[in-house]
């Protein structure tokens, strides 16, 4: 006869607290990254640079201190080789992507289109690893989509809060949530062989190394003017790329996927308001219709996804 182990106490409240927090540290990722980008700080592609550079850096520290940097030197079987290099090229254009919408439409908006990744995440499950997906799924998707355009239709209605082209910034966070789907599907895959929070590491500095020349290349400041300059990227690497990520990841340790994909749909709602509070980026009233049908429709797609699925768009701990 089997017994199940019970959780100690506040094992579920500690995790669900975790979770929160993380979601709250991404939640100010957008936030940070303008914040950087103000005068007398560094470009939108140089803060994309040092976001991963500083995560990498605090997610190493922190695997050095655990002692669980000896995966990395475990051999991989030939067809997954790419563990250390493929999650990492694609993280890299999702922070490209998503760095320089925001020069050209609001936080809002951009976080809100980056969402959609786990729709392209599950989609692809379906008609690439024939996964069944649920007709809950394909109408939260439906509707989701709707939203988008919705979004879309609201960038065309007055001038962008950043002064730049708002259906073209529009389209980067739509282009941020193919790359982001790409890197969940890819750290699924390599997930067989490696610990996520290892694998966070290497994404992280393989698109620290390919995000630099960018950075160079771009005639934007790759420095701060002053020191104070130097916090927003910091706490941009630190307190969001690593405290952020680390936090969901240990927390989805000790809390079911299904649960954690649907509290992780206020990271959005928290960045809009946020944006609002923090960057005097006003929500107009289309804004705010495709962004409620936008979290719905995130809402009943998340719902109706497998349990397969749903691990694959949501990181767990190790």
């Amino acid at each position: 006869m089997s017994h199940r182990v019970q959780p100690p106490p506040g094992h579920f409240t500690r995790h669900l607290i975790g979770l929160l927090l993380g979601a709250a540290g991404i939640a100010f990722a957008p936030i940070f990254t303008v914040l950087s980008a103000r005068p007398g700080g560094v470009g939108l592609w140089d803060a994309a640079f040092w976001r991963v550079f500083f995560g990498a850096l605090a997610m190493g520290a922190v695997l050095g201190i655990q002692g669980r940097w000896k995966g990395a030197g475990r051999v991989s079987r030939p067809a997954r080789i790419g563990w250390w290099w493929l999650p990492g090229v694609v993280f890299a254009g999702d922070f490209w992507a998503w760095h320089w919408s925001f020069a050209h439409t609001s936080v809002a908006n951009s976080t809100l289109l980056a969402n959609t990744a786990i729709l392209w995440v599950t989609l692809f499950a379906w008609l690439v690893w024939r996964e069944t997906v649920s007709r809950r799924f394909l109408g939260g998707a439906l509707v989701a989509f709707g939203g988008v355009l919705l979004l879309f239709f609201s960038s065309t209605q007055r001038a962008s809060p950043t002064g730049g082209n708002g259906l073209f910034g529009d389209a980067l966070a739509l282009l941020t949530a193919l790359f982001y789907a790409s890197y969940q599907l890819s750290m699924k895959y390599y997930r067989r062989d490696r610990p996520a929070p290892l694998l966070m590491t290497f994404a992280s500095a393989v698109a620290a190394l390919l995000l630099l020349p960018l950075a160079l290349w771009h005639p934007d400041p790759f420095l701060p003017a002053s020191p104070s300059g130097w916090w927003p990227l910091v706490a941009l690497g630190v307190v969001s790329h690593a405290g952020g990520q680390g936090l969901i990841a240990w927390a989805l340790g000790g809390l079911p996927a299904s649960l954690a994909s649907v509290l992780l749909l206020a990271q959005p709602v928290m960045t809009a308001l946020l944006g609002v509070w923090i960057l005097d980026q006003p929500l107009m009233p289309w804004q705010i219709a495709g962004g409620a049908v936008v979290v719905a429709g995130l809402f009943l797609a998340v719902r109706g996804r497998s349990k397969t699925v749903v691990e694959a768009a949501v990181q767990e701990a190790d």
